[in-house]
């Protein structure tokens, strides 16, 4: 790191909560980057009763210079911040030029990654942020799978520009991949939602600038039951994602949100059809004012009619 740079050109935030298998790995992977700028780690411990804590508090001690460390005596994401954790307790406090984002559970793999995407930010100042490859790790099973980026980027080529029907076609991206430009983040965007999620942000970074996703993998995203939302319950995406949808729709009204509502609706209609054909009509009939498709809404309530409950996996409704 040069001793001459005083200012971070680079603040990695961390959001931390029960990881105490996860964070030192993920640490490690930010303190390993290969800069020709400085870099600083801000991480918010959001009340851990595991000892993740006591872990960061280690890593503190040893990189006073370089991390930054904030504890919660009390959870703040039961408090109702949810998808607000990181505007409100890491990017205030960053220094830097460009933000960088991997949450305690995610690791980085590439000791370039960050040196990468600044090159790339630097020479393009139109861009608001960009982001890269990444591997799906699954902490029941073991297996490694990849990213839903196959065949996006042509061969041979380093990156692609993302536009919004290309970011809300399928999820192409992972916090842990990206780095934006915070003169072009605005902290007022969130106010106008209730359900505010990454997915938000990143909506309102690419309507600021210009996206970019990179071609070379650079991070590990783990999937496990204590994520918080790696391994969803259909019951849970339902209760979850189906509130942020029905809003993000009604404030933004572009198409690509619609669909988004639209197969979210779908999805939770087939859920519920055997165990509540009400709440399953009821969705079925909200995704038919939505987009006026007569043949779905019909197939849609053949479904639940004719639907038996003899099905011994049946969920129960809570």
């Amino acid at each position: 790191m040069p001793s001459e740079q005083t200012t971070p050109l680079v603040s990695i935030c961390c959001l931390a909560f029960n990881q105490k298998e996860y964070i030192g790995k993920a640490i490690d992977s930010m303190l390993m980057q290969q800069t020709s700028f400085t870099t600083e780690i801000i991480i918010h411990d959001d009340a851990s009763t595991d000892g993740t804590d006591q872990i960061i508090k280690q890593y503190a001690e040893l990189h006073p210079n370089q991390i930054t460390a904030f504890f919660e005596s009390n959870n703040q994401y039961t408090s109702g911040y949810n998808g607000r954790m990181a505007l409100t307790f890491l990017y205030p406090h960053a220094k830097g030029k460009y933000i960088a984002y991997c949450e305690g559970d995610d690791y980085w793999t590439d000791p370039l990654k960050l040196q990468k995407q600044v090159d790339f930010m630097e020479s393009h100042p139109d861009y608001s942020v960009c982001f890269h490859r990444w591997s799906n790790l699954n902490m029941v099973n073991g297996t490694i799978s990849p990213d839903l980026c196959q065949g996006l980027i042509p061969k041979g080529q380093d990156g692609i520009d993302i536009n919004l029907d290309m970011f809300f076609d399928k999820w192409i991206t992972q916090p842990l991949t990206m780095l934006m430009r915070k003169s072009m983040f605005n902290f007022e965007w969130h106010k106008k939602y209730k359900f505010y999620r990454d997915s938000h942000e990143i909506y309102h970074l690419l309507l600021a600038g210009r996206g970019r996703l990179m071609q070379f993998n650079g991070g590990v995203y783990r999937i496990h039951p204590k994520g918080i939302a790696s391994l969803n319950s259909p019951q849970q995406y339902c209760e979850n994602y189906l509130p942020l949808d029905r809003e993000f729709y009604k404030i933004t009204r572009i198409p690509q949100a619609r669909r988004i509502y639209c197969q979210t609706l779908q999805e939770c209609s087939n859920f519920y059809t055997p165990s509540s054909k009400t709440k399953a009509f009821n969705f079925a009939f909200e995704q038919f004012l939505l987009n006026h498709n007569y043949k779905t809404f019909i197939k849609n309530i053949k479904r639940i009619l004719n639907y038996h409950n003899n099905n011994n996996s049946t969920p129960s409704e809570k």
